[in-house]
């Protein structure tokens, strides 16, 4: 595992340039941006050491936007994922940003930070805090059912029409989890339309005649394709390994029928990994002989797997970050109640070695090794009848 000060280095790195990107996206409205970014570029130049040539803010902010983060840090991100992120893209945020660079930051000014008072708290705040801010609602006066009602509803309903979400919450016999807004500016094309992910059902990325998921792994990039007599556009796959493209929803500003989605950090903390966790569960919930628990003890761990005659379980937490040595570092200072960590096929298995290595501890898997060792078990518990 890396030390703890190479680890706090690189860590460091990724969170002031984040910081940076979101001020420079706001600078014309913000006073305060400017400010930020100087501070931040102070902190990125004093990590890369007093043998380089100090960098500017305009000149840091340019090379957030053009190259990856190992380019201009290489001996701080050799051979970690991190390395590939890039800040900026068109003057905002990359997807790289909230893809993977969110499982990265840490809090750097724990006094007279000035950035607490206006930048959200996903730029500033460890991860972990921010998850609990966006659990908060979930969590209070809730029991174990209702602890798995309100999260699941949050992420099968991510987007959509205020009415329709109200109506889904009565019949569910729950209140709203978390709060609804209205969809951000770049997810809403010519100020009418916008497209849901296939994968995680929230408003994809709209970016010129360009339609995307904000996480990468979901696999949804199209190219907006016009329509002549006042028709809704559709989109086209930008190539052959992306499925099915979703149909243009119209967006509604107001009344009860306004389109409304969960805001940045509940997409990324619930939403993101509650797709793998819902599906998982989902694949083998209801079969003879088995027992799938979704998030037992209001999410102690993500699952529970029980074959009572064979007297079998399996707990397991699912993981999904791009940095195995900055998830290993998580998990030493604070270790989870399931041994065994169960990372999306996505990852891949040089991920899954590498943070095995770094976490001897613990069983890691991916979600294909999950769902061979469930359905061997199965086959034995049948074949024991």
């Amino acid at each position: 595992m890396l030390d703890a000060v190479s680890s706090r280095r690189r860590t460091t790195l990724v969170s002031a340039a984040i910081r940076i990107g979101y001020a420079w996206t706001v600078r014309r409205d913000e006073p305060r941006a400017w400010r930020e970014i100087m501070s931040m570029t102070g902190v990125v130049n004093s990590l890369l050491g007093p043998g380089r040539v100090a960098l500017t803010p305009t000149e840091l902010v340019d090379q957030l936007s053009r190259d990856p983060l190992r380019q201009i840090a290489p001996e701080v991100f050799e051979g970690d994922p991190l390395g590939w992120l890039t800040v900026l893209e068109w003057g905002e945020l990359s997807d790289d940003v909230y893809s993977d660079g969110c499982s990265a930051i840490i809090s750097l000014l724990e006094k007279g930070d000035r950035g607490r008072g206006w930048m959200p708290s996903w730029t500033w705040l460890q991860q972990e805090i921010v998850q609990n801010e966006a659990f908060l609602k979930i969590k209070t006066d809730a029991s174990d059912a209702d602890y798995v009602a309100r999260r699941r509803f949050v992420i099968e309903y991510p987007a959509g029409e205020l009415e329709t979400i109200a109506d889904q919450c009565s019949e569910a016999g729950i209140q709203p989890p978390v709060h609804y807004a209205p969809l951000p500016p770049d997810r809403v094309h010519e100020g009418r339309y916008w497209w849901p992910c296939p994968t995680c059902r929230w408003p994809m990325r709209v970016s010129g005649t360009t339609v995307r998921c904000s996480y990468r792994a979901h696999n949804a990039e199209y190219a907006i394709r016009s329509l002549e007599d006042g028709r809704p556009p559709k989109l086209r796959p930008r190539d052959d390994t992306v499925g099915r493209q979703p149909a243009a929803r119209l967006l509604r500003t107001e009344g009860d029928r306004r389109t409304v989605c969960v805001d940045l950090p509940a997409w990324r903390y619930i939403v993101v990994p509650g797709v793998d966790e819902l599906a998982l569960y989902k694949k083998w919930h209801g079969k003879p002989l088995l027992d799938v628990s979704l998030w037992p003890h209001q999410d102690a761990y993500d699952l529970k797997f029980t074959i009572e005659s064979l007297n079998w379980t399996l707990a397991v937490d699912l993981k999904d970050v791009a940095s195995a040595s900055v998830l290993a570092d998580e998990i030493a200072r604070k270790p989870l109640a399931a041994k065994t960590i169960v990372l999306p096929d996505h990852r891949g298995i040089a991920q899954r070695q590498e943070l095995q290595d770094l976490l001897p501890d613990y069983t890691v898997l991916r979600v294909e090794d999950v769902n061979r060792i469930v359905k061997k078990k199965l086959s034995e518990a049948r074949r024991a009848l």
